[in-house]
């Protein structure tokens, strides 16, 4: 018999809406200030709420950060539904809509400067391992998986990975190269429609595995 949800109390909607504006202060000092400025001290006066309130909530700066990625990670999940949700049945077209949707994202101010920045403060937190990154990038693999999957019916799950993780290094690889390629408009096509081919290849499994 299924469990029934536990309606919220004005007093966790109160929390629950707490936590939501500091990580949302905290993803707007990334965008707007940098990573050189991402303290708790700093979260706390752009969210309007005493440095207690924020420790209360999240005791380290890492456990905002980790916050701050798994918001990260909805933020997508939610465009991705919603480009679902009116995209085509067939799963090539449903591919194809994710792929300019990712490299349209990619070619944001917005989206370059908050990962730039984000970028820069994991590395500044992340102890050798590569957790956090690990743990950033384990979100989008997940995410273009379940594309993969369905555009590549029968492939084994750990095929499937690979082909996302090559798809994913390539995508967010043009949050840096983009601009370096070259700033006319002209060629700045004609490098996404090589970028929208090769993700097809990619997801097919057909680049050459030697």
């Amino acid at each position: 018999m299924p469990v029934k949800k536990r309606p919220s109390t004005p007093k966790r909607r109160e929390g629950n809406d707490t936590a939501s504006k500091i990580v949302l202060a905290a993803r707007e000092i990334l965008m707007d200030e940098g990573h050189a400025q991402f303290s708790m001290r700093n979260v706390a006066s752009r969210a309007g709420v005493h440095l207690n309130n924020v420790q209360y909530y999240f005791k380290t700066r890492e456990h905002l950060v980790r916050a701050l990625l798994e918001d990260t990670g909805a933020r997508y999940r939610a465009s991705y539904d919603k480009l679902l949700a009116v995209a085509p049945a067939d799963p090539v077209a449903r591919f194809k809509a994710l792929i300019e949707f990712s490299l349209q994202d990619v070619s944001t101010w917005e989206t370059r400067r908050f990962f730039i920045q984000l970028w820069s403060l994991l590395i500044t937190l992340d102890d050798r391992s590569g957790t956090l990154l690990d743990d950033l990038y384990a979100i989008d693999i997940e995410q273009l998986s379940g594309f993969i999957a369905e555009l590549a019916a029968g492939t084994a799950p750990a095929e499937i990975r690979r082909r996302a993780s090559v798809l994913a290094a390539m995508i967010e690889g043009m949050v840096v190269v983009r601009g370096a390629h070259s700033r006319n408009p002209a060629e700045i096509k004609r490098l996404m429609a090589r970028a929208h081919g090769v993700a097809m290849q990619i997801a097919l499994g057909r680049i050459p595995e030697e």
